[in-house]
Parts: C-alpha cells; structure tokens; sequence
C-alpha cells in the first residue's frame, strides 16, 4: 500500500536515482584501472566475480563491497524521501536494472547478485545479513568450480534469507519476502539468458580447465 504521503514524483525520482547508483560502472573502473576491459575477459560480464577470477581476490573484494554500498545506498535514499516497507521495492529493482544495463558501459553490465544484496539489507538488516553471510561463504568456497559463484551464493542466501522470514518471530512483510524472491529469481533468468546467449565464452574457460587438468596429471606421471 503506497504511502499517504508518497507522490508518483516521489516514486519516479527514487526510482531514478537507485538506477543511476547501480549503473555506477564499479568492476568496468576497477578493471580499466588495472589494464583489463572486463567485457572481453572471463565471463564478458562487469561484476565482481570476473575482477576477483581476472584481476585479483583483493580488487574482487573492493567491487564486492562497492556493490553492495550501491544497493544499500538506494534505499537509505528512498527511505529518507518517504518509501518504506514495499515502496521499497521499487528502488530495489531500478539499482538492479542500472547494474545490468549501465548507459556509460552501452548498457551492459553483471548478474546484479550483490547489490540486490546490498539493497535487501537496506530492507531487512538481520535477517539479510545472516543470509548474506551463507552465500557470500558458499560464493568464496565454489568460486574455482562454478561459472558464477555469485549467483549460487545469492541462492543459497535467499533461501536462508526466505527461512528466516517466514519463522513466527519474524516481523518482515511477507510481501517484501515475495517482491525480493522475486527480484533475485529475475537475476537467475537474466545471468541464465546471458549464459546461453554467450556460451562460446565459458565453454572455452571450460576447454581451458580441463586442458590445464590433463597437463598437470601428464606432469605428475612423467
């Protein structure tokens, strides 16, 4: 139910604003910075998985963070102009949809897995946290053996994020629980099309895997 004292304006500008936040080309800077385009490296997709796979673990991180400070930014704004509760939503999916499609990078970007994390615990602080704290260690532990480690981190955090919130104690709208499933199962449809969209690219990373597999047991027998 949108509040008495929120305007369409008020939804518009929230809206714009949380998409310039997340258009904020964070990984595409940090890979310029360190001689990379990371549109033609790794998984050609400007997040923080393919700075930490193609740069280094301690610039994955700075992006991971700034990500997330983008997303948490969005809704510290719209709550200060008035939203709350599944107002909040709005800014929400306009910080994910400017992560995907920034207009400085011709509209390309990444699987917005973090700062729809970074929003969330905008929404939902606790709860979120605990749930980002399963997927961000899940992210870290498979990020050798998936293609996006990111995205099945943000998985498994919602599913520890939904469980929480349907316990009888939680006091966080059911609604706002259905609107951000909802939003991260857009993000798994969205990293899945672009995955079978560009499929050369990690079918190749995958070749390349399982060369350097064959060269290191040819080494170890000779």
């Amino acid at each position: 139910m949108m509040s008495t004292a929120i305007t369409l304006d008020t939804f518009v500008l929230a809206a714009v604003i949380a998409y310039a936040m997340g258009a904020i080309p964070v990984a595409y800077t940090i890979g310029r910075i360190n001689g990379i385009n990371v549109f033609q490296v790794g998984s050609r997709q400007a997040g923080a998985t393919n700075i930490w796979r193609e740069v280094s673990r301690k610039q994955g991180a700075i992006v991971t963070g700034i990500d997330a400070i983008k997303g948490v930014s969005a809704i510290l704004i719209a709550l200060y102009m008035g939203l709350e509760g599944t107002e909040l939503l709005v800014p929400t999916a306009a910080a994910v949809a400017g992560h995907w499609n920034s207009p400085i990078t011709k509209f390309r970007g990444g699987d917005g897995v973090v700062t729809l994390m970074g929003a969330s615990l905008g929404i939902a602080p606790i709860t979120v946290f605990l749930g980002l704290t399963v997927g961000t260690i899940t992210a870290f532990t498979m990020h050798k053996k998936l293609n996006h480690p990111s995205l099945w981190g943000g998985i498994v955090g919602f599913i520890v994020f939904i469980t929480l919130s349907f316990r009888p104690d939680s006091n966080i709208d059911p609604a706002i629980v259905y609107g951000l499933t909802g939003l991260g199962v857009a993000i798994m449809l969205h990293s899945i099309y672009f995955h079978k969209r560009h499929k050369e690219y990690f079918n190749a990373r995958e070749k390349q895997g399982e060369d350097l597999d064959v060269t290191i047991t040819q080494d170890r027998l000779s």
